[in-house]
């Protein structure tokens, strides 16, 4: 990562994948996820209580609390929306974070090459959530009253917590902290576009979290 940064071309490089990403989440959005989207409505903030039931009664009792077309959108959305959203938050965000680490003095670049990877671990880890809750959600939806057992809702919560931690805790501490340091060093206009952009993404990031779990507890 240490020698991309150093490539002269590394700002386009960033440029795209930030670009492509924007792209990947729109298409995510308004293709894939926006359709089952509506037909949820306005309890679609409640599924978030899924990806972190962590147990097989939480996760059966939330999902069962859902009409059946909304259980059928759910699935929807999970494969392949959000499976496709993952990847575009994470390009998205790892390429305006290579955008940040490049104007980045000593230090502060050498650890910014490896909190690049944060956004696309959390993406990762996003994928392999899908999985369990989209295997979980397929069994009830076949059968409302099967014994799902306890791994899959376990694996399920362990991954959304540690791409939590990725997403809004790991990206953020370091983006919005050497947002600060950038300004010291470059204000040009590119970077207060670059500060502005990835700054307000970053407090989004934290703020979606923190509105829609708290309530599943």
């Amino acid at each position: 990562m240490q020698a991309l940064i150093r490539r002269p071309n590394a700002p386009w490089i960033f440029l795209f994948m930030a670009i492509a990403g924007s792209a990947i989440f729109g298409v995510a959005i308004g293709v894939f996820m926006g359709p089952p989207s509506v037909i949820i409505g306005e309890r679609l903030p409640e599924f978030t209580c899924l990806q972190v039931a962590f147990t097989a009664d939480r996760f059966q009792s939330v999902f069962l609390s859902f009409p059946e077309a909304a259980r059928l959108a759910y699935a929807d959305i999970l494969v392949p929306g959000d499976l496709i959203f993952a990847w575009g938050y994470g390009f998205q965000l790892a390429g305006l974070m290579g955008l940040l680490v490049i104007r980045l003095p000593g230090e502060w670049q050498r650890v910014g090459a490896w909190m690049f990877w944060a956004p696309l671990l959390a993406s990762t880890l996003d994928c392999v959530e899908d999985v369990f809750l989209f295997a979980l959600a397929q069994q009830l939806i076949a059968d409302p009253a099967s014994d799902i057992g306890a791994l899959f809702p376990l694996l399920g919560g362990l991954a959304a917590t540690a791409k939590y931690l990725a997403l809004t805790v790991v990206t953020p501490a370091f983006g919005l902290a050497g947002i600060v340091k950038g300004l010291s060093v470059d204000r040009s206009i590119g970077a207060w576009c670059l500060y502005v952009v990835f700054g307000l993404l970053l407090v989004m990031m934290i703020l979606r979290p923190l509105q829609q779990i708290p309530p599943c507890f």
